[in-house]
């Protein structure tokens, strides 16, 4: 008895829904249309995204002390990112384009990374949204150099501190040189003055030219389709969305009215 009396209700659903069935159609494309119409009147947004690489570098044999560095985490470029040193040459570049809450800049600017399960090296993807095509792209290039040149910061400094510890050194030996009691001892610090003076013009030249692990892998191209609105879709949720809600409002009245309603 129950299922007879499940299936009449379901017929009995059905039958009402089929009765107000061109009703709802109507009142589904109504919203549809409405829907559409208020989608296309909002301001458009487009998105484009550069694409950076960190890849842990071939280490060649050398006997000078420089100093190691290890790929940093993704975490730490994605907090950078958003960070006050590269941000301030993004307002450089773009003054008053950027918000002034993190919390909003982090909408306008996203960064995702893409890591490779058994590789050390992370793929970077820098968006940029904005209302201007042109300006989506370019806030996007920039952003990426920004970050290049925040690593190409951190690593000169770490090369700038070995050279100041070697010119340390150098000036430690000059004053063990003028107190050498012996010819035998001042040789042998005038060859350890020599070899720290050889390893602090390396330090120099690798400070100079340090270019960090982050490298580009493709710059962000102006994009031709908005992200935001999308009338099409809209309107479709739009239609979908009033045909279950009438759909579901036939089922409460239908159970609340009983068979006789």
């Amino acid at each position: 008895m129950r299922s007879t009396s499940s299936i009449n209700d379901f017929d009995r659903l059905l039958l009402s829904f089929s009765r107000y069935m061109w009703a709802l159609l109507g009142v589904s494309v109504l919203i549809a249309v409405v829907a559409y119409l208020l989608s296309i009147s909002q301001p458009r947004i487009y998105e484009a995204s550069a694409r950076l690489l960190s890849a842990q570098p071939v280490e060649l044999g050398s006997t000078i002390s420089a100093p190691r560095f290890q790929p940093l985490a993704a975490a730490a470029y994605r907090e950078a990112a958003y960070g006050t040193l590269v941000l301030e040459q993004m307002n450089r570049r773009f003054p008053g384009v950027l918000p002034s809450e993190v919390a909003k800049v982090r909408e306008k600017l996203r960064i995702r990374s893409i890591e490779t399960v058994g590789s050390s090296s992370i793929v970077f993807v820098l968006s940029a949204r904005d209302s201007d095509p042109r300006r989506s792209a370019a806030l996007a290039n920039a952003w990426a150099e920004a970050l290049r040149n925040w690593e190409e910061a951190l690593i000169r400094d770490n090369f700038k501190r070995a050279s100041v510890s070697l010119e340390n050194r150098i000036r430690w030996v000059d004053i063990q040189i003028t107190q050498a009691a012996s010819r035998t001892d001042q040789n042998i610090l005038r060859e350890l003055r020599t070899n720290l003076e050889r390893e602090l013009g390396i330090i120099r030249s690798l400070e100079n030219s340090a270019t960090g692990q982050l490298s580009l892998l493709a710059q962000a191209e102006v994009p031709t389709e908005a992200i935001w609105p999308r009338p099409l879709l809209t309107a479709g949720i739009a239609a979908i969305s009033t045909l279950l809600l009438g759909f579901i409002l036939l089922a409460v009245r239908d159970r609340l009215l009983g068979p006789t309603g």
